[in-house]
């Protein structure tokens, strides 16, 4: 009986958002201009891929305008919506095919439900739906926001994400959150509504999946300035291995393993490291291989002269990393592999070739013994 309700609830609710005019009202603070198009540096290994994977990989990255609003007397969802009168605020969600997400019961919580609200007259959101829990999507989506907020609002209060009630914001979002000069939190939980009075709100810098290459940099240098500000020497070979229940998993990732370890890789989950652990191992790596996956994103971190090998299925992986690894000017290399699942997609686990393996490996190694002598 409550999903028949629920359902005829959202049907209604829905109806009545698209049937409404645009958000009126939000006020653009500042525009940041557009940048020039860029094409991402080809693998490493381009030679040993096929010629369509190449072209996939780098297909040019293009940059609009974005800006900062100022909206006032909204409701914002823990995950970082913007919403008033059954309306959405479209830069507060992470692209347009989201809209109907929201477009249900969810708008009538400014009604009802636990509500917070802030003695603050101003708060900024600078996260959405992908970024609440995610490493990647927090570091180059998130991150940047706060650099393009700070600006123009320097130490405002900022909004936070907390999975429920008995967990607190993830340390990864709460430190690099302070390292960026924004000390003044407001944690809020699935469960709750936030009303304020003006809510300041960042566009994403980059289409999703792409980066602003000078915001990502400025990222990268000021938190190794905060959390690793000696230099160290990289002389380690690490394997990001993917924690159990997560996807994308190798079938044969004994026969990987013991491979890698012959080679002198250590097996590391992020998952269990603070970001200052996270942070300062990368600076000793001198060769990051993972499979597709936010663990790569710690490649943000690595000495100019590492190299990256990540893993991924053949037919569906995003060039996400390729593309963070361009902007930094990282060597990188691929190793395509087959998923076993089509109707996964990207989130299919893979089994890796391992002859192909070792010749992208290899040729990683040979490149940082040329670095080095």
């Amino acid at each position: 009986m409550y999903k028949l309700i629920k359902a005829v609830g959202d049907a209604l609710v829905n109806r009545i958002a698209r049937s409404l005019p645009g958000w009126q009202g939000a006020v653009v603070e500042k525009t940041f201009p557009a940048r020039a198009s860029y094409r991402p540096t080809p693998p490493a290994n381009a030679a040993m891929l096929t010629r369509a994977l190449v072209a996939r990989l780098t297909l040019p990255v293009h940059f609009l305008p974005y800006h900062i609003y100022s909206l006032r007397n909204v409701h914002v969802t823990w995950d970082g919506a913007v919403f008033n009168n059954f309306r959405l605020f479209e830069p507060s969600i992470v692209r347009r095919s989201f809209l109907s997400r929201f477009q249900d019961t969810l708008l009538l919580r400014q009604w009802v439900g636990e509500k917070v609200r802030v003695s603050d007259t101003e708060i900024a959101v600078c996260h959405n739906q992908w970024s609440t829990e995610n490493y990647y999507h927090w570091l180059i989506d998130s991150l940047p926001r706060l650099l393009v907020l700070r600006s123009r609002y320097p130490g405002m209060k900022l909004l936070l994400p907390r999975v429920s009630a008995l967990h607190p914001v993830p340390e990864f979002i709460a430190t690099s959150a302070r390292l960026l000069g924004f000390t003044d939190h407001l944690p809020l939980n699935p469960r709750q509504i936030l009303s304020a009075q003006t809510v300041i709100l960042p566009d994403l810098t980059a289409a999703s999946l792409t980066q602003r290459p000078e915001l990502v940099r400025q990222v990268r240098q000021e938190l190794l300035k905060a959390l690793c500000p000696e230099p160290v020497r990289s002389f380690r070979r690490v394997y990001a291995a993917r924690a159990a229940g997560f996807p994308r998993n190798l079938l044969n990732e004994p026969e990987v393993e013991a491979w890698l370890q012959q080679e002198g890789f250590e097996k590391v989950y992020f998952e269990h490291l603070t970001l200052l652990e996270q942070v300062r191992l990368m600076q000793e790596t001198e060769v990051l291989l993972a499979v597709h996956g936010a663990n790569m994103t710690n490649l943000l971190f690595l000495p100019d002269t590492a190299r990256v090998v990540e893993i991924h299925n053949r037919e569906y992986s995003d060039p996400c990393y390729l593309r963070l690894a361009s902007c930094l000017g990282l060597e990188f290399y691929i190793c395509p592999c087959q998923g076993v699942d089509a109707r996964l997609g990207n989130q299919s686990d893979v089994v890796v070739d391992m002859e192909l393996l070792k010749g992208v490996t290899t040729l990683a190694l040979a490149s940082t013994r040329e670095v080095s002598t």
